[in-house]
């Protein structure tokens, strides 16, 4: 498949009216590709079952011009070093593809990894306080040594504060925006996004000249909720964004995390709720969180990798080919260290669920195993 073809025909699909992202990835796992979809006559897309004839009748007028926004599309794109993530691309975070409506294309500029060992995006309300600001960056210095992606949305308020504490730690940060990258709202983080991209970056399904539209913000914060290991509220109001990230995340099974307030404080009623509704887990410190979610710091890891190392040869043939694998490469699935360990897959499998269960290694988003050292 020619990769720049699929990439024209991915935006125009996408920008096909009332083709949403559900209904693009059920057309292409049908279809072979976006190609194919918009290449394809009337009569021959209606004798697929799950393509109605208006959803028909919509694709044959909409994508001249759909096809049109898509070439301004990557000639902005070429002219401003921004990328693109396709849905069957290897960079496309993998967190996010396992949700049912992850976006088709992503638009990014920046760098950064989107499939980093651990990501954590941390939310809240616009309107925080001095205890919402400086819990945040508490927060965020803590989980430095664990190295995560930071994600949230570069809005004011909480939002702002995660991707400033990151950088001053010198963690990777992105910020997922409800609007095209022609701008960047609030305009007063136009600096901040700027700072942000040598170490991270700024990222959206939209195309450049989307406004910052109200409707925009609740599908932007799926992706944030998407993206991560775990989302962490630190002040929201009863209702707002924060909440409607966090309930995403819990509806993709993600773990939350909910920062405690007084019962009086308004901006701390949403974290409040959540906490007694049992969709978040109370937290306190980064370290509350790093032991939830069983991850390793820098100063355990040492120790870790001398006991990998002395109990290596007490381990079956196959779990040390496994293990000498990942450490020469980690990130790597079973199909990937058959090749490396000429072993079967089923040989494999055992193995690494044996090891899993012993706390060696740790399968990740995209069924990627990895050394259980951070």
């Amino acid at each position: 498949m020619d990769t720049a073809s699929e990439l024209l025909y991915s935006i125009a699909l996408s920008n096909i009216p009332a083709v949403g992202t559900m209904m693009s990835r059920k057309l292409i796992s049908m279809m072979g590709s976006a190609q194919n979809i918009l290449s394809t006559d009337k009569k021959t897309l209606v004798n697929y079952e799950h393509i109605p004839l208006h959803l028909a009748d919509n694709i044959i007028k909409s994508k001249a011009d759909a096809l049109q926004k898509a070439e301004e599309e990557i000639s902005f794109m070429e002219k401003n070093n921004i990328s693109a993530l396709l849905y069957n691309d290897k960079a496309y975070p993998d967190r996010l593809k396992q949700c049912p409506d992850a976006p088709l294309v992503l638009f990014a500029r920046g760098n950064f990894d989107a499939n980093a060992k651990h990501c954590i995006s941390i939310v809240g309300t616009r309107k925080c306080t001095a205890y919402g600001i400086n819990s945040t960056k508490m927060i965020v210095e803590q989980l430095a040594e664990y190295n995560p992606l930071i994600i949230s949305g570069l809005a004011l308020g909480i939002d702002t504060a995660a991707h400033q504490a990151a950088l001053e730690n010198n963690l990777a940060t992105i910020g997922i925006l409800g609007h095209g990258l022609k701008f960047i709202y609030p305009a007063s983080n136009r600096g901040l996004a700027k700072r942000m991209l040598d170490n991270g970056g700024v990222m959206t399904e939209f195309t450049s000249d989307t406004n910052g539209d109200a409707f925009n913000f609740p599908r932007r914060n799926r992706i944030i909720a998407g993206m991560s290991d775990a989302i962490i509220v630190i002040e929201a109001h009863a209702r707002g964004g924060a909440l409607i990230t966090a309930n995403l995340a819990f509806s993709y099974d993600r773990d939350v995390f909910a920062l405690p307030g007084k019962v009086s404080d308004a901006a701390s009623a949403g974290c409040n709720n959540l906490i007694k509704n049992n969709k978040a887990a109370l937290i306190t410190s980064g370290e509350d969180i790093a032991n939830m979610m069983n991850w390793i710091g820098k100063h355990k890891r040492k120790n870790k990798k001398n006991e990998i190392q002395q109990l290596l040869i007490n381990f079956e043939p196959t779990e040390q080919s496994i293990i000498q694998a990942l450490q020469q490469k980690e990130g790597i699935n079973i199909d990937e260290l058959a090749v490396i360990t000429d072993i079967d897959q089923l040989t494999l499998a055992n193995a690494l669920l044996s090891l899993e269960l012993q706390g060696y290694i740790i399968c990740m988003p995209g069924k990627k195993y990895y050394l259980h050292l951070q």
